[in-house]
């Protein structure tokens, strides 16, 4: 195996979460109590969850946090945004906010769970979660404000999944703006739902003219109930309106106009209240509008202002148009709706000052150490320039974060024209290409990166080169160009380019190639370690799988899926999900699925598209030949032969004439000639063989096959003798598995030639190496007569009982009644005629053998079919449908 990656996977790790997440929002002095909605929200019966939907602007959050503040100790606050799809970071918020809530004792599972990779597709964490949450001695409250910011399947489902088993001690409040994608009818019938929709949010002219009071705006009955009318209780449009009657001379003149106006309130509203805000102010939040949130220097920069977080600051206050976020509220969000409408007007009269502004912001967040928000303003800036330069400075260290879809959609919009006369963004856009598998389109980017070479590259330029060929040769399959390619790499470099720690991987995998297993596990942690002391979260992933390939070539495969899970948990998002780097993961986890003889986790983690196919990406023949010959193994255990074969081939087609190591075609020779041999396919298995002893040597893998191949025509003694070479120790074998298949095979032998003591040693071995490497699949797949061995031994094993034991579970749970039975062509013709009435003499006369040959075909099908007797032998077979009971000449019984 090649590619892949180790370490140790992170423990009681969560991704950090700001503070101002888990804060209960303050409430401003002109804050308008609403007892009514207060008890609404106490109505909720024991058990229901609460649900508070509305659009923008009628007030649930502050409401929600008025609610809290009754009961700061019982309550944990989460505030959703864009960010919290990300799966570990949505779980992370969700524990964090409930290690803040002073309810919690400080002893409670909630501070410590860990948040693994998928945590919402993780029974157990979840079970955790709620195991933690029903543990705490006092009811507690969980809010989830601005839930609609969820729209990702992953914490999707891990919500749905808490709500279901959520504890009765716990009142759970969903807010948003829209139902979240949730059983809600279900939960509404059920009586499992309390809503407060638009509707019961709307002010009341009481709760109206309390507002205008507490803003100091003086109005008439008559007045406040027309605008009520004509904004229908919206809160925010009742603020807005506040602040336009605290100004105006003619309150009755306003209110005459803004019910005269045929236009949607909320476009009234906008208009009216920006006209009455002074010039300078309504430019300064033009000028911040283009920016989803920002902080008071870049407030000062876009608008030219050195008091703009004043400004900023004073607007919250007085009017809500601007909300503060963080514990030292240090970065501000204006209104999204006024937002809009700003940016509209912005565009449809200046188009040249937008453009302006996103330029200032991304130079802003360029010289601040935050590339990729200056990528996307530089983009909005449409000045090709300046997203060259933003590029050209942070390309790489974007790469190593794992952003390559910013990259990529950079490059992209740059176009290939641009990007043929720069070398350097060239060899960037080679360098995503291959991290999404997409190696043609990286070569086209390295013949234009060669065609504007210039005649003196500076070193940077030609390590970045060497950096983009040597990972062209691994993701291509072709582990040993790498090593050449890298020596163009200069460490200091390649520090600088921010990308050491991958040169570091490649370096690791070339000596994995030579076999220097010592040296490439030391260089790979070197890696890892580096990457994560530099928060490089894609950069630590690649050191992880890099560990698992070497774990692998050790035997260690439980070792090999832990390393995997843990780079999917290190990055665990969609960019990382696209790469070649994640479908490297899946293929290793799949690979200890089927040696765990786990066939069903194997087929769900390489029956799917990776985002790597869907995004057109083309994994390597070695992975595509990998992927496709777990696929056939898991098929065929579940007793899909014709499909298994199929996919096999494929595999084999895909395999021919790899370059690099030989564990993959090892792999796919050993897992079709078993296949072809479980299905009667002895032309295929010979076949198989040949391919195999021309595209490995004289491998232990090889011997194995030849040992197959003689044990299926029933020369045992020579099949002993092939598998007698495979435990010498001179000769290499590749896969550390094959030797469990070896071991089950020679106990199988042992068995037919009723040498009982060699047989039990045989399985001993089996067992000895099953448990050390993690591989139950030769002996839960293996013979019956092995498994009769085994099971009549229980309770002998001493150290290895529990992985004996641990093999007949798994045999159980695979149906080994549904799997094919290998038989040669004379073991069919004997077992055609038990069913008969002649004897074994006659049998032999039959079919011109002698009496004993016969004998030992029968032992062999006593084995084969896991049965003692004849009649056992017949019942068994026509069971299985490998005897037809009503075929011509098979009529009578056996006696």
């Amino acid at each position: 195996m090649v590619t892949a990656a180790s370490g140790r996977a992170p423990t009681g790790r969560r991704p950090g979460v700001p503070l101002a997440k888990a804060a209960v929002p303050r409430l401003s002095r002109r804050h308008v109590s609403r007892a009514r909605l207060l008890a609404a929200l106490d109505e909720a019966a024991d058990g229901q969850v609460t649900l508070v939907s509305a659009p923008a602007g009628y007030g649930k959050t502050l409401l929600l946090a008025e609610w809290a503040a009754l009961h700061p100790e019982l309550t944990a606050w989460v505030s959703l945004d864009e960010d919290d799809n990300n799966d570990r970071r949505f779980w992370s918020a969700v524990l964090s906010a409930f290690a803040a809530c002073a309810a919690v004792p400080s002893d409670n599972a909630l501070h410590a769970i860990a948040v693994p990779g998928r945590p919402s597709r993780d029974p157990e964490f979840l079970a955790a979660v709620v195991d933690a949450v029903g543990a705490v001695p006092r009811p507690v409250r969980l809010v989830l404000d601005d839930v609609h910011e969820l729209i990702a399947p992953d914490p999707l489902h891990g919500m749905a999944s808490f709500m279901r088993n959520r504890p009765p001690s716990l009142h759970l409040v969903l807010s948003g703006r829209t139902d979240p994608p949730l059983s809600l009818a279900r939960m509404r019938l059920a009586g499992e739902l309390h809503e407060i929709r638009a509707a019961g949010l709307r002010f009341s002219p009481a709760e109206a003219s309390a507002m205008l009071a507490a803003a100091d705006v003086p109005a008439r009955p008559d007045q406040v109930r027309l605008l009520v009318e004509e904004t229908e209780g919206w809160a925010a449009g009742l603020r807005l309106a506040a602040l336009s009657l605290r100004e105006t001379d003619d309150p009755d003149r306003f209110l005459s106009g803004f019910v005269g106006s045929g236009r949607a309130v909320s476009d009234y509203l906008f208009g009216e209240i920006l006209s009455r805000l002074t010039p300078d102010v309504r430019e300064l939040l033009g000028a911040v509008s283009v920016c989803d949130r920002l902080s008071a220097p870049l407030a000062a920069t876009l608008s030219g202002r050195d008091d703009a977080g004043t400004v900023l600051d004073s607007l919250e206050h007085e009017t809500s148009l601007v909300l503060s976020t963080g514990e030292d509220r240090r970065w501000y969000r204006v209104h999204p709706l006024l937002r809009s409408h700003l940016q509209a007007d912005l565009q449809r009269q200046r188009p040249d000052l937008i453009r302006r502004l996103h330029g200032r912001a991304a130079a802003w967040f360029a010289a601040t150490g935050q590339p990729l928000s200056a990528i996307v303003h530089a983009r909005q800036s449409d000045d090709r320039d300046l997203v060259t330069s933003v590029l050209c400075r942070h390309a790489t260290s974007l790469v190593a974060d794992g952003e390559h879809a910013a990259v990529r959609e950079a490059l992209e919009w740059l176009g290939d024209a641009h990007l043929d006369g720069e070398p350097w963004l060239a060899l960037v856009a080679a360098l995503v290409a291959i991290e999404s598998g997409a190696i043609a389109a990286a070569d086209n980017h390295l013949v234009q990166a060669t065609a504007a070479w210039p005649p003196e590259p500076p070193p940077d330029l030609v390590a970045l080169r060497g950096l983009v060929r040597s990972r062209r040769a691994l993701v291509a399959g072709d582990p040993s160009a790498a090593p050449p390619a890298a020596g163009e790499i200069g460490a200091e470099d390649a520090a600088d380019l921010g990308l050491g720690p991958m040169a570091m991987v490649h370096r690791s995998v070339g000596l994995l190639a030579e076999g220097r297993r010592d040296e490439a596990r030391d260089i790979a942690e070197t890696a890892l370690g580096q990457a994560r002391q530099q928060h490089r979260g894609y950069l630590a992933a690649l050191g992880l799988i890099t560990l698992g390939s070497i774990a692998a070539a050790d035997g260690d495969y439980s070792r090999m899926t832990t390393l995997a899970t843990a780079a999917d948990a290190e990055l665990a998002d969609q960019a990382w999900r696209a790469t070649i780097g994640a479908a490297w993961s899946a293929t290793m986890r799949a690979y200890g699925a089927l040696l765990r003889a786990d066939p069903v986790t194997c087929l769900d983690l390489t029956s799917a598209d990776t985002p790597a196919d869907a995004s057109g990406g083309q994994h390597s023949d070695q992975l595509v030949a990998l992927r496709a010959a777990l696929r056939g193994a898991a098929l065929l255990d579940v007793g899909r032969g014709d499909e298994a074969l199929t996919a096999l081939r494929d595999a084999r087609t895909a395999a021919a004439g790899l370059r690099g190591p030989a564990e993959i075609p090892a792999t796919v020779a050993l897992f079709e000639h078993r296949a072809a041999e479980l299905q009667g396919r002895t032309d295929l298995a010979r076949t198989v063989l040949g391919w195999a002893e021309a595209q490995l040597g004289p491998v232990g893998e090889v011997l194995l096959l030849r040992a197959w191949r003689m044990a299926g025509l029933g020369r045992t003694r020579a099949a002993a003798e092939a598998l007698a070479g495979m435990f010498d120790r001179d000769v290499p074998v590749v896969l550390p598995w094959a030797l469990v298949e070896g071991r089950v095979l020679a106990c199988g032998l042992a068995l037919r030639a009723d040498v009982r003591p060699q047989a039990r040693r045989e399985l001993d071995h089996a067992l000895a190496l099953s448990d050390s490497m993690e591989v139950l699949r030769p002996l839960a797949t293996g013979p019956p007569d092995v498994i009769d061995l085994l099971t009549r031994h229980l309770g002998s094993f001493g150290e290895r009982e529990s992985t004996a034991l641990r093999v007949l579970e798994t045999r159980i749970a695979l149906g080994p009644d549904t799997r094919p039975v290998s038989l040669t062509d004379r073991e069919r013709a004997v077992l055609s005629m038990l069913p008969t009435q002649r004897s074994l003499e006659e049998i032999a006369l039959d079919l011109t053998v002698s009496r004993s040959t016969v004998k030992t075909h029968v032992r062999a099908l006593y084995g084969k079919l896991g049965v003692n007797t004849r009649r056992d032998a017949v019942v068994t077979a026509r069971r299985r449908g490998i005897l037809v009971p009503d075929a011509p000449g098979l009529s009578g019984e056996p006696g």
